[in-house]
């Protein structure tokens, strides 16, 4: 049996107006046009969007925030060994795994980002960000990205990669970038849509695999080998700080060629303290991680 087009409007309509209507228009709740509701509810959403957009001000006399993220555990993680099957004159035969690497000196952790959580005014972002793949790894593990602005990817190895971003949440595409032999130590790059969090991955290199945390704005820094940072410019006031370390632990992996699986790794840890910035002057902030039960 032939199911009813729903937007069709019958032949024995005595009203030729009446034909020219969808559905929607035909369709009342409470006596209003749910096409009418529809448009009020879009209007709503809209406008909420654009009173919660940053705005970007001139800078007259910032604050500074700057400390350093440790490794709060005696024991430091082992970092497991890859097996590298694709380019390996290049790559060389084995990866050992980036995903927690604690300095044994001071024991900072490297590749944390550190970003204000709440900031809805201050300077403007970037028209660009640049983050570096050289020797077959991404440079910084976890990459900062901001909203409607362009990410870039400096091509430093002389070898064919192709960087694959998705969404954390669900796995779907957010890039797909290809970097060409012939395009070695040039940017390639894409604009950012969106804000949040997006796993990273060569499609071609099964060991490497990053983080991006995309925000509304560029108060954000990654921690370097001794596991300082520092944000600069920040307008006086009362802030929430996130800092964000990328999962370490492999909870499954991802079968790959020749034995050269992919580790799918836990979701992020983060650790947030709250902090006042006063004009012309640094404020200091610390965070430390350890060994936490998987998923938080």
């Amino acid at each position: 049996m032939k199911r009813p087009d729903p937007f069709k409007v019958s032949s024995q309509a005595k009203d030729p107006n009446e034909r020219q209507k969808s559905s929607l228009e035909k369709t009342y709740v409470h006596g209003v046009p749910l096409i009418t509701i529809l448009l009020m509810i879009f209007s709503l959403f809209f406008s909420a969007d654009l009173l919660s957009a940053y705005e970007a001000i001139p800078i007259v006399a910032g604050g500074t925030l700057r400390g350093t993220v440790q490794w709060k555990d005696a024991v430091i993680p082992d970092r497991p060994v890859h097996k590298v099957v694709k380019n390996t004159d290049f790559c060389g035969k084995t990866f050992q795994d980036d995903a927690l690497v604690v300095n044994p000196e001071n024991k900072g952790i490297q590749s944390v980002m550190v970003f204000l959580e709440n900031i809805e005014r201050g300077r403007a972002p970037q028209s660009r960000y640049v983050d570096i793949v050289e020797k077959c790894q991404f440079k910084p593990r976890v990459m900062p990205a901001v909203k409607g602005s362009v990410l870039g990817f400096r091509h430093n190895d002389f070898i064919l990669h192709n960087i694959h971003g998705f969404w954390l949440k669900n796995n779907a595409t957010v890039f797909n970038i290809g970097l060409p032999i012939h395009r070695w130590q040039q940017v390639v790059g894409q604009t950012i849509r969106h804000a949040g969090l997006f796993k990273l991955q060569c499609d071609i290199h099964t060991h490497m695999n990053g983080l991006i945390v995309s925000l509304e704005h560029d108060y954000f820094s990654v921690t370097g080998p001794d596991g300082v940072f520092e944000i600069k410019e920040i307008p006086p006031g009362k802030y929430r700080v996130v800092a964000l370390q990328a999962g370490y632990r492999i909870v499954a992996w991802e079968k790959g060629e020749e034995g050269g699986d992919r580790p799918i790794y836990e979701p992020p840890h983060q650790t947030t303290q709250e902090v006042e910035i006063r004009a012309n002057e640094e404020a200091p902030i610390n965070f430390k991680f350890g060994i936490e039960p998987s998923g938080n």
